[in-house]
């Protein structure tokens, strides 16, 4: 009875998901429409991210196509993929098949699914991977074969190919070997398998690291800057913010469960497992939020084990906090897409509002220009999108001086020699480096809903 309420409200919230692309009036983020970006200029790397979410995102397009809904609906098939391996990491963990089904479905309620699920990310993709790496892993203890070891590597590096926050694996892994004492036999009699495991890995990220060998390091630059103590600011309300967000994402209901009945937890070989791959990530990330900053999403990859961790016993003996944490998820996300697909006029909504209309009227301002130059990442992003196959050269301001801080210096950079007309959007110092003398007139100042900043449309001429 519970399984069949399960599988019918989900059928009813994936029916919303799909009516709340359709009739929304929201548009694609600006983060978004960089993935799409890259994926029409396929590499080896880009310099925010490893390259696996730009291929996955021109074979999808390829199938399906780029307009808004379908790549809106990209991470809503993602997610049913990993919730997929969640049902299976649940079985390999003990789980009856029973247990595993609910585990799976109330995966894909949790609020971090739910929100996440309607946005294009690396984190969707890292996910996937993530969850397939610890079922690879389990299945190494199970059979420490030589396949299996390479199966293992194989998914850590289709990670790491998503996003770099995969180097977690390597430090769960560590402190399982060191709190397990089966798996920290399993690899020191296995030295040559666990070295199989580390080249699978090496091998499939090599032409990332090639590439920014060649690109002098730009995407670890950039990642390490995220976390430069230079930015010190010691804050633990951030902390204590950090933490709370992580057991929102996860479902309330499920840490009270967990809290009450934190007796009956026994630290039991699967607990041990699921402790080691969701506590570091989150005592790490915690610490930087503390000392530095993070964003919410920074320590994802953690959220699985946790989310098992947490009603892996509730659904033993207090399956009610289940149905409860359950229930309160499907509400919070019926009300989500409820307010996408009215398009709710909210703040919280600004990023994703008025992008297509303030793209319709730069077209009519361009004009007979075919070069467009912004410097502004997240616009130059959602301006290629929502102009696609129009004919316009998206370019972006570079002193070849100084240090590349975009992607788009990179790929598309405006050159100083250049002589021909352009419009321009951002501000007009940035064009101190051009060789040419020019002249410039403003066309309009245009206040929009998605940046707190009035754009500034110019026409330079030379």
């Amino acid at each position: 009875m519970v399984i069949r309420f399960f599988i019918l409200s989900l059928v009813f919230l994936t029916t919303l998901k799909v009516a709340a692309v359709y009739f929304t009036n929201f548009n694609m983020f600006g983060d978004e429409a960089q993935y799409w970006l890259w994926s029409e200029s396929l590499d080896f790397g880009y310099f925010s991210k490893p390259p696996l979410i730009a291929w996955l995102i021109s074979f999808y397009s390829w199938f399906f196509g780029n307009s808004f809904m379908s790549l809106k609906l990209m991470p809503v098939f993602l997610y049913f993929l990993t919730s997929l391996a969640v049902y299976e990491l649940c079985l390999r963990l003990g789980l009856k098949r029973k247990d595993s089904v609910l585990c799976f479905l109330s995966f894909l309620t949790m609020p971090a699914v739910s929100v996440s699920s309607f946005f294009i990310s690396t984190d969707v993709v890292l996910l996937l991977f993530w969850t397939l790496s610890m079922i690879a892993l389990l299945n190494i203890k199970k059979t420490p074969s030589f396949i299996n070891f390479m199966i293992c590597g194989i998914m850590v590096g289709l990670a790491f190919l998503s996003k770099y926050a995969a180097i977690y694996f390597f430090v769960s892994l560590s402190a399982l070997c060191f709190f397990d004492k089966v798996f920290r036999c399993l690899f020191f009699q296995n030295i040559f398998k666990s070295f199989l495991l580390v080249f699978t890995v090496f091998i499939i990220i090599l032409p990332n690291i090639i590439w920014n060998y060649n690109n002098d390091w730009i995407t670890l630059q950039h990642t390490s800057a995220n976390a430069d103590l230079k930015n010190f600011n010691l804050s633990f309300t951030r902390g204590m913010v950090f933490l709370i967000t992580q057991i929102l994402m996860v479902g309330v209901f499920l840490f009270l469960g967990t809290a009450k009945n934190i007796k009956t937890l026994k630290l039991d070989a699967q607990n041990i497992f699921l402790l080691c791959f969701s506590l570091p990530i989150i005592l790490i990330v915690f610490l930087e939020s503390v000392i530095v900053r993070a964003n919410a999403n920074w320590a994802a990859v953690g959220l699985i084990a946790l989310f098992i961790f947490f009603i892996r016993p509730l659904l033993i003996n207090f399956k009610l906090y289940v149905i409860l944490n359950y229930i309160f998820n499907l509400v919070l996300a019926v009300i989500f897409y409820t307010l996408i697909a009215t398009s709710f006029s909210h703040k919280v909504f600004d990023r994703i509002n008025g992008v297509e209309s303030f793209a319709k009227e730069i077209k009519i301002l361009i004009g007979e220009n075919t070069n467009v130059v912004i410097s502004d990442r997240l616009l130059y992003s959602s301006l290629s999108y929502e102009l696609r196959g129009m004919g316009i050269d998206f370019l972006m301001p570079y002193n070849p001086s100084k240090t590349i801080t975009k992607h788009f210096q990179l790929s598309s950079p405006l050159k100083k020699n250049i002589k021909e007309s352009f419009v321009f959007m951002g501000e007009l110092k940035e064009l101190g480096y051009l060789e040419s003398s020019y002249n410039f007139r403003l066309i309009k100042e245009i206040s929009v809903k998605f940046t707190n900043i009035p754009i500034k449309v110019y026409e330079v001429s030379f």
